[in-house]
């Protein structure tokens, strides 16, 4: 259940990311061969760090702590929303490292839909078809990172919480506590077995219709 519109989208996003990365690069060394012209002994810049202040800016974006509230980014093991924070920190750890190649394109993928479904002004049924495809680049990043399952299984309704904040009509439902396939409320991804009702993994969730209950987009789930 791809959406070429927002395939297209979230690829329009990446690049505008990737470009603004490579300006602010371009700017930082101008900067840097300036002081080093102009002064006799400059600090040698960290290349271990955030790389200055627009880069941080960049990253920071990139991550969404600059829009996420405190009770996320400083959750606590005792605080309800501590895996969520855990899943976004493992998210922006990817970003920006090399360890887990797949991990980090999917983490990247992952950055830019939540950033087009939090930070564009869309219509609301816009904003449901890139939550739902949001939710698909969440499953695909926390397995190809080797999250713990039990960590995934709690930080995934707490995103899909999230998702819906944005949202009047419908909301988000997570099927990781769902342990059987059930075609009203489930669709099998590829690779699945047609005659399995176990379900092995999941790939999206469930979308339904806030005022009635009724299943609008089915969860793509593995059996």
């Amino acid at each position: 259940m791809t959406d070429p519109v927002v395939r297209t989208l979230l690829g329009h996003l990446e690049q505008a990311l990737v470009q603004r990365e490579r300006e602010i690069r371009r700017d930082l060394e101008v900067h840097f061969a300036q002081r080093a012209a102009t002064a006799p002994a400059p600090p040698a810049p960290s290349h271990g760090g955030s790389g200055g202040g627009a880069e941080a800016d960049v990253l920071s974006r990139i991550t969404l702590s600059d829009i996420l509230d405190d009770g996320i980014l400083g959750a606590r093991p005792t605080d309800k929303s501590f895996p969520l924070r855990l899943v976004l920190g493992a998210m922006a750890e990817h970003v920006g490292a090399h360890k887990n190649e797949k991990a980090r394109e999917a983490a990247f993928v992952l950055s830019n839909a939540l950033n087009l479904y939090f930070r564009a002004e869309l219509d609301e049924e816009s904003k449901i078809r890139i939550g739902y495809e949001a939710s698909r680049t969440y499953y695909a990043f926390v397995h190809a990172a080797l999250l713990e399952r039990d960590l995934v299984a709690r930080a995934s309704p707490l995103l899909a919480a999230l998702l819906g904040t944005e949202l009047e009509r419908v909301k988000f439902e997570a099927a990781d506590h769902v342990a059987v396939f059930d075609s009203q409320l489930h669709e099998r991804d590829r690779g699945s077995d047609p005659h399995g009702s176990r379900i092995l993994a999941r790939g999206s969730f469930l979308v339904r219709v806030a005022a009635s209950g009724m299943v609008r987009m089915k969860a793509q789930v593995r059996t």
